[in-house]
């Protein structure tokens, strides 16, 4: 009985996640050509044509991300801004996935998710191109897995979380000052124990 229970409750929260990592995704795709090419836009799909291992002003992943999709797809202004509503969609899943992990029922789930999905920033970023659509992306990633590695996943999970933090350095350099907070924060607290052995 227990078990049909928690698996009705982990499918409600399926699908509160779900139906609002949709719902992103839908208004991004709806909203993306409500005005021409941002000018950075410009910028990044030039970047994007002569691949670089970095640029002086960003890392080279989102140029690399933004290259494979116009290979495949081509440079319209719908395509380009298709990766950021997949992003932006991608990044309030993971939001309602983190306050799952969190303790987090329907309510809190909603209430997290709907949070982001309203924030003028979050509406903004995934209706253009540009390595800042990935970086919540990559900072919500990296503390889903944190908090795994306190809530006592296996010792494997750490490779994740190094995978996702290594993403966000090659997205965007800013990434240093979260893995900083993040460092300072496991050594400050009793949550050191887990950089032993």
């Amino acid at each position: 009985m227990k078990g049909a229970m928690e698996w009705q409750t982990r499918a409600a929260h399926t699908k509160v996640i779900a139906g609002l990592s949709l719902l992103a995704l839908a208004i991004h795709l709806l909203t993306n050509r409500g005005y021409g090419y941002f000018r950075d836009e410009l910028y990044f799909i030039a970047c994007a044509r002569h691949l670089d291992w970095g640029y002086v002003d960003f890392a080279p992943l989102s140029a690399w991300f933004l290259r494979v999709e116009m290979i495949l797809f081509g440079s319209s202004l719908f395509v380009v801004r298709i990766l950021p509503a997949i992003a932006s969609a991608l990044t309030i899943g993971l939001t309602g996935i983190l306050v799952r992990e969190l303790g987090g029922r329907v309510w809190a789930i909603t209430l997290a998710c709907t949070g982001m999905l309203g924030s003028l920033f979050f509406l903004a970023t995934g209706n253009f191109y540009s390595p800042n659509v990935y970086e919540p992306l990559f900072w919500t990633g990296a503390i889903f897995f944190l908090v795994r590695i306190v809530n006592g996943a296996p010792l494997r999970t750490w490779l994740w979380f190094g995978v996702v933090i290594g993403l966000g350095l090659q997205n965007k350099h800013s990434m240093a000052f979260f893995g900083v907070a993040i460092a300072l924060a496991i050594l400050l607290t009793p949550e050191r124990r887990h950089l032993a052995g």
